[in-house]
């Protein structure tokens, strides 16, 4: 199942932010540990600067050896070292003009210092970058180095420098590296739970998702909106995901028209319950909807019936915690998870069609029509034939016996014209031991041309085989098939007036 991707990262530090006397203190605070200094000073916030902000001694390691001629006075001083010049600029452009006169302020040519940074809040282009080393080689520095935003961010990612990244920004990566941490092991911690709980085959076992910030529970009629943001609710296990659990959320009496790109749904009726939800049982009015909507449904030719799933995926990161034994009224695991106003636990959803209850469609390319009633009329049975019957084959007439079985017949002389959906009538040769036949509702008539069947049979060759053995001849493009579905009728259901259920 896919989940959103979000992309954790920073975004660009605010040298600006910082007032001119800030950032200075911000580059000395790098210096400190870019070189071995023998000394370092603040000059800029003195005032008579000379054109510098920071000028520091580079320590020099004494000489080994001395030579025997070298006097006492001619030794080097222990504070004496390499001088460095150190320049901030808190500017948002620095071109190489601007650059050029930066150094022309502060570097003599004929004392230059032996080493020279620039630290500035702008980026440096390549033309800057080049003006830089030329002008600092012209003028005898011996080391030099262009700090720019980014080489200032990324002296402050390291991690010696994180110290220094928190003082100045308040921001910590270390502490974001160890909450992350923790947000990892807690979520491993979810997972192997879960598996041990549910075992590494879940599919559908049940569990309770409840929202972390409900005070309520079990009291349902504390939330006057609960029927539409439920604050818990029971839900049927699909499968682990690599990173979550996946759970059925909704199935749905659908319509497909595949040739026409066409398609609907109805969520009047949720099909999916889960397995052991002891407490919200289907009330009369439930059943009598469903009936309702069944009826309707199974109207449709049989080759356009499908079913509309909506799973869920919970991130194991997600679930704050898991209660494995659950309570006397949910006696399966409680997992507690954060609910947002428009979705509820779930972190993303999937969604896709099922036709006949095996082919899986993905809606990328459908247009969805109004086929589904707001209201759906109480289902009845049309005329209920008892001087005339249906005259089937013996593969026909074995598949009967079957539970919950229905059937289509091909006809093309269109015996069965007389007949429309809701009729109901018998099958002949389907007497049991008291002399009762079988009895089918009709649930769709309609006219094909050989030509839309043989387009049918090419994604389903079994249904040519089946058409032709009914036929008792080769599908001909120019033939007109009567198709007759149907569905077995049982004496319960004569007695309810009801449509079959399956």
């Amino acid at each position: 199942m896919p989940k959103p991707h979000v992309t954790r990262t920073l975004g660009p530090i605010h040298f600006e932010d910082l007032d001119p006397h800030r950032f200075e203190d911000l580059v000395r605070q790098l210096a400190y540990d870019y070189k071995q200094w023998q000394s370092i000073e603040s000059t800029g916030r003195g005032g008579a600067d000379d054109g510098f902000d920071i000028r520091a001694y580079e320590l020099i390691a004494p000489s080994q050896t001395q030579d025997d001629e070298e006097t006492q006075e001619d030794a080097s001083h222990p504070m004496e070292g390499n001088l460095w010049m150190i320049q901030c600029k808190r500017e948002k452009e620095l071109g190489p003009k601007r650059v050029k006169a930066v150094i022309g302020e502060a570097v003599n040519s004929e004392r230059p210092p032996y080493g020279y940074i620039l630290a500035a809040s702008a980026h440096f282009s390549k033309a800057a970058h080049d003006m830089f080393r030329d002008e600092l080689r012209t003028r005898g520095v011996m080391e030099f180095y262009l700090w720019g935003a980014g080489e200032l961010e990324d002296m402050l990612y390291q991690p010696k420098n994180d110290h220094i990244l928190f003082a100045f920004f308040g921001i910590s990566l270390t502490s974001r590296r160890r909450s992350q941490t923790t947000e990892i092991r807690a979520a491993v911690n979810v997972k192997n739970k879960l598996r041990r709980v549910l075992n590494d085959y879940p599919r559908d076992k049940t569990v309770l998702i409840r929202d972390l910030q409900d005070h309520h529970y079990p009291y349902e009629d504390e939330y006057k909106d609960f029927d539409k943001r439920p604050r818990w609710k029971a839900y049927s296990v699909v499968d682990f995901h690599p990173v979550g659990l996946i759970v059925f959320v909704g199935e749905y009496y659908a319509y497909i028209d595949k040739p026409n790109a066409e398609w609907d749904f109805t969520d009047a009726v949720n099909k999916i319950r889960p397995v052991r939800d002891n407490w919200r049982r289907q009330g009369v009015e439930d059943k009598d909807l469903e009936i309702a909507v069944k009826g309707f449904w199974e109207q449709f030719p049989r080759a356009r019936r499908a079913t509309f799933f909506q799973r869920g995926f919970v991130g194991f990161d997600s679930i704050a915690f898991v209660d494995d034994k659950g309570d006397n009224r949910y006696d399966y695991p409680h997992l507690f998870v954060d609910f947002h106003t428009n979705r509820g636990p779930f972190s993303g959803r999937d969604y896709y069609l099922k036709v006949n209850g095996r082919t899986r469609e993905t809606l990328e390319g459908l247009k969805r029509i109004r086929i589904f009633p707001k209201d759906f009329p109480e289902p009845s049975f049309g005329t209920m034939y008892k001087d005339k019957s249906i005259t089937v084959g013996d593969t026909t007439r074995a598949a009967l016996k079957q539970p919950q079985a229905g059937i289509t017949i091909y006809d093309p002389g269109k015996n069965y014209s007389y007949l429309k959906a809701t009729d109901v009538i018998s099958v002949d040769g389907t007497e049991d031991k008291n002399g009762k036949k079988t009895l089918l509702k009709v649930t769709n008539v309609r006219v094909a041309p050989g030509k839309e069947l043989l387009a049918t049979c090419e994604d389903d060759p079994t249904m040519k085989v089946e058409i032709e053995s009914q036929i008792s001849r080769e599908l001909k493009a120019g033939d007109t098939i009567q198709i007759v579905e149907a569905l077995v009728l049982y004496d319960f259901q004569i007695e309810q007036n009801r449509p079959v259920l399956l």
